[in-house]
Parts: structure tokens; C-alpha cells; sequence
């Protein structure tokens, strides 16, 4: 007999597959794991398009206006008629913004994600040198970002395990 979930939690789980085409489309483009970055929109928004924070951050990425502002010069795209509240062009903006940290922090994901969340600043302070370890990161809510995303990150691929649950 197959095992029934309640539809809510259905929901939660399969949610990242709302906006999974576009985070595929343009992770490829830049290089980066789909599912890294499903994990991050997870945490950032929980998948909504119309998420904001108190800060100013808006969409499923969380994207400031002046670092969308940036991202969009930087992809050649006319800044004045780029609008946050759209998955496709939040996703893509935001991922340029990955990729531009990692220009600079590689492929230390504790890094990216701290520099994503506290900006690449305080990532720097907390770095000094080599790796950054999860015990620099002096800001609460940075250091609990990052962890949640990573165990988001691994939540979906233990997911993916599931056959015929859905594929990243």
C-alpha cells in the first residue's frame, strides 16, 4: 500500500519544481549546480516571487535593487526595465551575483554563502586567508543561513533518491 502524504507537505516538497526550469536554464550558464541554487532560493524566499525582506531584498533570490542594478549592467540588460518580482529575470540575476562571489571566493560554498548573505565585506573579515569555517561567521543570521541552505542543499538530493519523485 503506498504511503499518503497530506497535500500541504506534498507541496512544500515539490515547490522547488515551480520555478526549477529557469534556475536549470541559467545555473547552466553560469556554472552552477541547479540544486545549490534551489536550495538557496529555498531558503531565501521560500519560493515566492513576491517575497521581501525588511532590508529592501526582493524576489525568489532576494536580490538588492542596487546589486540588481549591477548584475543587470553587467548582462547587458537595461536596468530602469528590469523587474525584480519576475522569476525569470530575479533567478538570472541573481545567479550573475553568484557568480561575480565566486569570482572572488572560488568554490568555498561557505564563503559564497556567507558573502551572499552578510555581503563579500564581512566574508572577507571572516575568511582571513584559507576556507571560511561556519565558527568565524560572527553574524547569527549569516551563520544560520548558510547552514540552512547546505542542509536544504542535501534535503533535495536525498529527495532525488526518492524514485520517480522528481529529478534536478
Amino acid at each position: 500500500m503506498p504511503v499518503l502524504f497530506p497535500v500541504n507537505c506534498l507541496w512544500r516538497a515539490t515547490r522547488p519544481l515551480v520555478h526549477k526550469d529557469i534556475i536549470d536554464v541559467h545555473a547552466a550558464a553560469e556554472g552552477f549546480d541547479p540544486v545549490f541554487v534551489l536550495a538557496l532560493v529555498r531558503v531565501e524566499s521560500g519560493f515566492s516571487r513576491s517575497a521581501r525582506s525588511r532590508r529592501g531584498a526582493v524576489g525568489l533570490m532576494q536580490i538588492m535593487p542596487v546589486t540588481a542594478r549591477e548584475m543587470a549592467l553587467r548582462l547587458g540588460l537595461d536596468p530602469d526595465r528590469v523587474v525584480l518580482d519576475d522569476p525569470d529575470t530575479n533567478i538570472r540575476l541573481g545567479i550573475k551575483y553568484l557568480d561575480v562571489l565566486r569570482q572572488e571566493f572560488g568554490e568555498d560554498r561557505v564563503a559564497l554563502l556567507a558573502a551572499y548573505n552578510a555581503g563579500p565585506k564581512k566574508a572577507r573579515e571572516w575568511r582571513q586567508g584559507g576556507t571560511l569555517s561556519l565558527d568565524a561567521i560572527s553574524f547569527p543570521e549569516t551563520k544560520m543561513f548558510v547552514q540552512r541552505v547546505l542542509a536544504t542543499e542535501r534535503w533535495i538530493r536525498r529527495l532525488q533518491r526518492v524514485k520517480g519523485f522528481f529529478h534536478v
